[in-house]
């Protein structure tokens, strides 16, 4: 028996999707195109090989060059000699720029004098020979007028007239001695006179060495505590000759001079010595400002306070009204931190 085929039902059902991502398309890098590289030229490369020997003989003319501009000791002892014929009594002698005031002083030591070297400024100075090289300015001189010039090799002797000098009457440090000085150490209700001394060793002044004072002082107490002509040196790392008078916590130092000529003005300087002024390794203050107070006959006539970082410091005070006759001068130094305070003041009358 034969069965008859079942036909199988079908549907048109819809196609399954294919859940996979799709393929990303794959992108053929294409390769840029080949660059000509143009062959270094053999000229150039014997042009590298010439730099080295160029460089040596730019050196050489350099250094010979330089040594030129160097002064020998036979130029400097023309100018020596050209200044000695022709200075006068009162003329400066010095050098520019400033940094060469030790060569100066070294060539030229028989016509630079302590005071001279060490001056508080130029403006007493009728003129000035000033050793030059390299063509330098002092700035001692400015507004002064070049009366003559003279050249030794590198060194160029210029006379310098000052348009407006100074008439000065009385120097305070050219005269601190007895018997129209005396200085008092003023603590409170205590007053101890210092007793002057000459004769005694000089020291210090060297590298790291600290002020360096004279022969002659008033000791106040403290082997630093005293009143005496000295040479600080400021922060410009000029010496400048001075009258020391390092002030005492809670106190006061009083210098007196009996019988001062008069004129206009009170002219001076202070300052304080490098060491102390700049403070120490780590940028700490070592003291207080520095207050200095000027009366003639007992009243005041001005004060000018020194800070740390004021340098070589000038003042004036106004004396018109004590002019052609003579009076006592009293200088008052006090600090309120007075530890290293190595003060020093200068002045005269004009």
């Amino acid at each position: 028996m034969v069965r008859a085929a079942v036909p199988t039902e079908t549907r048109d059902d819809p196609p399954v999707a294919d859940e996979s991502p799709p393929a990303e398309p794959t992108t053929t890098p294409v390769e840029d195109p080949p660059r000509d590289v143009a062959p270094r030229p053999e000229g150039l490369r014997a042009w590298w090989f010439m730099v080295f020997p160029l460089v040596a003989v730019v050196e050489l003319v350099s250094q010979f060059v330089i040594q030129a501009r160097v002064p020998k000791p036979e130029h400097w002892r023309a100018a020596h000699d050209h200044i000695a014929r022709a200075r006068r009594e009162g003329d400066l002698v010095t050098s520019a720029p400033v940094w060469t005031d030790p060569l100066a002083r070294m060539h030229f030591r028989d016509l630079i004098a302590l005071r001279d070297a060490a001056r508080p400024d130029a403006s007493r100075y009728p003129r000035a020979w000033v050793a030059t090289i390299r063509g330098a300015e002092h700035p001692d001189f400015q507004g002064w007028r070049e009366t003559s010039s003279q050249s030794f090799g590198p060194v160029t002797v210029r006379l310098l007239t000052n348009p407006a000098p100074a008439t000065v009457r009385f120097d305070f440090a050219d005269n601190l001695r007895p018997p129209n000085v005396t200085v008092e150490r003023v603590e409170g209700e205590s007053r101890r006179g210092c007793a002057f001394a000459g004769g005694l060793p000089v020291t210090g002044g060297g590298l790291g060495q600290g002020a360096l004072p004279g022969p002659e002082r008033f000791q106040c107490g403290e082997p630093w505590n005293y009143v005496g002509v000295t040479v600080i040196e400021d922060m410009q790392h000029r010496g400048r000759r001075c009258i020391w008078s390092h002030p005492v916590q809670g106190g006061v130092m009083v210098t007196r001079f009996d019988a001062v000529p008069m004129g206009a003005v009170i002219h001076g300087h202070h300052g304080i010595a490098y060491e102390a002024e700049r403070g120490d390794d780590f940028g700490n203050d070592l003291g207080g400002p520095v207050e200095l107070r000027v009366l003639i006959d007992d009243r005041s006539v001005g004060a000018s306070v020194h800070r740390d970082g004021e340098g070589w410091k000038g003042f004036e005070f106004n004396t018109a009204a004590y002019a052609g006759s003579t009076h006592r001068v009293t200088f008052e130094v006090r600090s309120e931190r007075a530890g290293m305070r190595h003060y020093c003041f200068e002045g005269d009358t004009r």
